[in-house]
């Protein structure tokens, strides 16, 4: 517990300065997020403009709305909410990183999550991968145990659970009550794994129906959200370009005026993208690539939107147009101005983090395999179906972090263990 309390308090102190010096504001999905969290806290249900909606899932807009009622609706609050979940999040990577091997891995591992300069930012946000996060390394942790067997079905259920908590945050992780049984039934013995793996995919399934429910019955459609065509659109149109930026104009503008003007969007682009890869298989094909690349760069993206933040309708303060100045701007423009150093952070964790899980994995270490499963599902998933955007790998970094600190610690390990049969040699040697 030590151990976790301290990561937890370093995860804290990393995103501090983001939380103190940097003027907050929501913009785009999270202005979205705020205001459908508010409305459920003062009483008026999961609305938007006035109207019933389901463009973003239920999970996260759910959350803050019980943060509202404890704080009244506020962009400081979700900051300090976050500042916990990050936390939350550090300490399951060390017990994640624990698990897979032993103490010290689990150590570095949650630094790994606690500092990370390319995660820090995220903390100013309003955005769902706070909470989808905690909600995936929670759902692993109960699944993984050490000598590789099947998981006890009471904690198979309570993974199921989770999994539809963090569905219901992010639909994005859908397919995921399929992906994960069949991990499970690759556990032995099969006649205790294959119970597993249908009591998790039946859990998880089981969180997510009221939900749908409610939708067929308020927005007369049997689905998570309602944003899922205008998603997939993105990535499969004559203007797509593999990540959220499109040729020749602007954007479509969310229809969210009403719930039928929801719904005729996602099914309109649903429709549309669906006819545009029979029709186009060749271009929408040579869109992969660039999907790749997108999905794993790095982008100033945090930064970016803390500039959009200066200017334009608060939903607390109505409009105003501000600048930056003394520390927050000693942060945002220290910040822009040394990109290179996230880059190199961010390209240095994936590319030894990747090899690290392909090793691990190899090893059959405890939770490699299914954080690989998870992680090569995510990027496929991403380029297949979505477009590709640097903020979309968020979610599963943290599960890269174990088998990260797992290589860095064995080769650490391994150089001090040379080290010191180089050194007895060379006492071996010396003239007496």
């Amino acid at each position: 517990m030590l151990d976790i309390a301290a990561l937890a308090l370093l995860s804290v102190l990393a995103r501090l300065p983001w939380v103190l010096l940097v003027h907050g504001r929501a913009t785009s999905d999270s202005y979205f997020y705020y205001l459908s969290a508010r409305a459920i806290s003062e009483g008026h249900g999961y609305a938007i403009m006035g109207h019933p909606t389901a463009f973003f899932p239920i999970g996260w807009p759910a959350f803050l709305a019980g943060l509202f009622l404890i704080t009244g609706p506020s962009i400081a609050a979700i900051k300090a909410a976050n500042l916990v979940l990050w936390a939350i999040s550090s300490g399951l990577a060390y017990a994640l990183g624990r698990r897979l091997g032993g103490r010290s891995v689990g150590v570095l591992s949650g630094v790994l999550i606690a500092v990370a300069p390319t995660l820090t930012p995220y903390v100013m946000r309003a955005s769902s991968e706070g909470l989808f996060i905690p909600l995936l390394l929670a759902a692993c942790l109960l699944l993984i145990r050490e000598d590789g067997k099947t998981p006890v079905l009471s904690r198979t259920a309570a993974a199921g659970v989770l999994l539809g908590l963090a569905i219901l945050v992010r639909s994005t992780a859908m397919l995921l009550p399929l992906v994960l049984p069949l991990w499970l039934l690759l556990r032995r013995p099969l006649r205790e794994s294959w119970r597993a793996a249908v009591l998790l995919a039946v859990s998880s399934v089981l969180v997510l129906l009221p939900w749908a429910a409610r939708n067929a019955a308020v927005m007369h459609t049997f689905g998570l959200s309602t944003n899922g065509g205008y998603t997939i659109w993105l990535g499969a149109n004559p203007r797509a370009t593999g990540g959220f930026e499109l040729r020749n104009g602007p954007h479509p503008r969310w229809a969210i005026l009403s719930a039928e003007a929801e719904t005729r969007q996602n099914s309109t682009m649903l429709r549309e993208s669906i006819s545009y890869v029979r029709e186009n298989p060749l271009d929408w094909l040579e869109l992969m690539p660039a999907k790749f690349g997108k999905l794993m760069a790095w982008g100033p993206g945090p930064f970016s939107n803390v500039l959009i933040a200066q200017r334009g309708p608060d939903p607390q303060r109505g409009r105003y147009q501000r600048r930056l100045s003394g520390a927050e701007a000693t942060l945002i423009n220290g910040s822009l101005r040394h990109l290179w150093l996230y880059k190199l952070w961010h390209y240095s964790f994936w590319i030894l983090g990747g090899l690290g899980l392909l090793l691990a994995t190899r090893r059959r270490l405890p939770g490699a395999g299914l954080a690989m499963l998870l992680v090569a599902f995510w990027i496929v998933f991403h380029v297949l179906l979505i477009h590709g955007e640097a903020r979309y790998m968020l979610s599963v970094t943290p599960l890269v972090a174990p088998a990260l600190a797992w290589l860095l610690v064995s080769a650490w390990r391994r150089a001090g263990a040379l080290s010191s049969s180089r050194y007895r040699a060379d006492s071996g040697r010396a003239p007496r």
